[in-house]
Order: structure tokens, then C-alpha cells, then sequence
């Protein structure tokens, strides 16, 4: 009887371990045969969400083109914005992400990044409603004013060398236009893409260069990926390489108008 209760015993545990491993290993193929991206969906023209509810843009048809070439099925996670997005890929619960994400030096200490769009910036954009103020001739005379910025962005790493001015958070470019057209905030620093594709829409809007500083400055937007995946980071890398020779990100440029 005993005997009979050990063989028993024995069976329910081979059972158990065979049922977990079997489903590990099935997790396993599953995650090898996807790709797990991370974005937002608010900054058109990169990412956006359309009328029906699906995501589009050209980040959103580079991450279909490289799964595609890597033979993986796309799997998107919104993640609401920046910071987010950072945290979960060092917690590892997506595998990149994209979301016209600038290369900075600083970033570059963090994570991997495989370079897929735009030239090197030198200088961001302050943009104004309708006029520039007469007193202002640089960044460095803004003191005691208020700028909007994204959080976390290359743009707030800028601003926060300029302890004497107001930084606004706004999550969303249009949020801060809004509030520089209603007088809540005097100006707001973006990229220069974002700057003219917005005065080509808003003739009322006014630049103003900022140049930066050499650790400042923009070396193109790229995927990130953790710097403890470099085997990941050289097979995108393969694989945006070959996107970009045949002309695939070019034609994608044009057809969502990125310059």
C-alpha cells in the first residue's frame, strides 16, 4: 500500500514537471517567434491611433518592416510616454523601442541604440505664438519665463542647464501649443522636424534657434534596445541595414512626409 502510494506519488510529480517544462519551453518558442515593441500613440506623424482605432505612422511601418525581415510577428505595447518606455525595456518586458526617440551621448550610456532615421541636430527649435518677444535674442535671456517641454526628453535634459527658467511639462507637442498660444506658458522647445511641421500648419508660429552643446547634440532616432541584449541590437542593426538599402525607409519617409 505504501509502495503503491510513492509510485503514485512519483507519477503526479513527473506529470507536474513534464506539464511545467513543456510549457516554458512552448513560452519560450512563442517569445523567439515574436517581436515586442514599445510606443506611444501621440506623435503623429511617427505614431499615431487613426479612426479606427489602429496604430500607424512611420515608426509603426519601420517596427512592421523589420519583424517582417526578421521573420517575427510584431507585438506593439503602448506605453503611455517616455519614462515608461525606458523602464520597460530595462525591465525586459518588451524587447525595444520606438517612438522618434532622439540619440543623445547621455542615452548612448544606457542603452543600445540602432539608428534608423535623421541627420545629426545641432540645435532645437523655441517655438512662439505669433512674436518674439523684443527682448529675447537667445535662450539665455528667458530667465523667470516659462518653456513647455516633454519629460525626460533630450529637450528637458537642455533645459534643466537653465536652472533660472520654468519648465511645463506637456506630454503631447499639440498640448504645448496650446498653451503658448493661450498665454500659459511663453514658448516650448522641440525638435526642428516638429518646429516646421508645425509652422508650415500655423503660419502664427515664430523659431528661434537654440544651439547646443557638443553632449547635447542629436545623432539621429533610433531603436533602443537593452546593452544586455547586444545580440538583438546586431541583428536589428542587420536588418535595418538592409531596409535602408533597399530604399524601404526612403519610400516611407516620403510617404509619411518626414524630413
Amino acid at each position: 500500500m505504501k509502495n503503491k502510494a510513492i509510485f503514485f506519488l512519483l507519477t503526479c510529480t513527473i506529470i507536474i514537471v513534464s506539464f511545467i517544462f513543456l510549457r516554458n519551453i512552448t513560452s519560450l518558442n512563442n517569445k523567439n517567434d515574436t517581436l515586442t515593441i514599445g510606443t506611444v500613440g501621440n506623435y503623429a506623424p511617427f505614431v499615431s491611433i487613426n479612426a479606427q482605432g489602429e496604430y500607424e505612422g512611420f515608426d509603426i511601418d519601420v517596427a512592421q518592416e523589420l519583424a517582417q525581415k526578421m521573420g517575427k510577428k510584431l507585438i506593439l505595447k503602448d506605453l503611455g510616454s517616455m519614462a515608461p518606455l525606458f523602464i520597460s525595456l530595462e525591465q525586459g518586458s518588451v524587447d525595444a523601442i520606438i517612438w522618434a526617440i532622439s540619440i543623445t551621448k547621455e542615452r548612448l550610456k544606457k542603452v543600445n541604440f540602432v539608428r534608423y532615421q535623421g541627420e545629426n541636430t545641432t540645435a532645437y527649435s523655441l517655438i512662439f505664438w505669433q512674436t518674439i518677444p523684443t527682448k529675447i535674442n537667445s535662450i539665455n535671456d528667458m530667465n523667470n519665463m516659462t518653456i513647455c517641454v516633454e519629460p525626460t526628453s533630450a529637450q528637458e535634459a537642455v533645459l534643466n542647464k537653465y536652472p533660472l527658467i520654468n519648465k511645463q511639462f506637456t506630454e503631447k507637442v499639440d498640448d504645448a501649443l496650446l498653451n503658448i498660444q493661450y498665454a500659459k506658458a511663453d514658448a516650448a522647445l522641440v525638435e526642428p522636424a516638429i518646429a516646421q511641421k508645425f509652422k508650415n500648419k500655423f503660419p502664427e508660429i515664430q523659431i528661434m534657434n537654440v544651439p547646443l552643446a557638443e553632449e547635447d547634440q542629436v545623432l539621429g532616432m533610433g531603436i533602443a534596445i537593452k546593452k544586455s541584449n547586444p545580440t538583438l541590437t546586431k541583428i536589428v542593426q542587420e536588418n535595418i541595414s538592409k531596409l535602408q538599402e533597399e530604399d524601404i525607409i526612403n519610400k516611407l519617409e516620403k510617404k509619411w512626409n518626414i524630413s
